[in-house]
């Protein structure tokens, strides 16, 4: 087999890909409105493929949870574990 040709490359040039990140976020708190937690829990528990329980994503202190919920009473989200999750405590919440 023959002998091909070195292959050029730049011993100088250094790379930091991974060095420089941009944040654009705020640090002011997010504001959450309570009717629209309370309208997106309605419009679940009311749709046509909720017949028991349907399976959620529940925002929680920037936590994500994921749970069945059966229903709702007062204040409160009702699991199928019978776990009683309070709605003022909840920053978003889908299917």
């Amino acid at each position: 087999m023959r002998e091909l040709p070195k292959i050029y490359h730049d011993t100088k040039k250094r790379f930091n890909n991974n060095k420089e990140v941009f944040l654009s976020y705020s640090d002011k708190p997010l504001e959450i409105n309570k009717t629209d937690i309370r309208n997106k829990i309605n419009n679940i528990l009311n749709s046509k493929d909720f017949i028991y329980r349907t399976k959620v994503n529940i925002l929680i202190d920037n936590e994500l949870i994921s749970k069945k919920i059966i229903g709702i009473r007062g204040d409160n989200l009702i699991t199928i574990d019978n776990e009683l999750i309070p709605i003022d405590k909840i920053q978003d919440i889908y299917k």
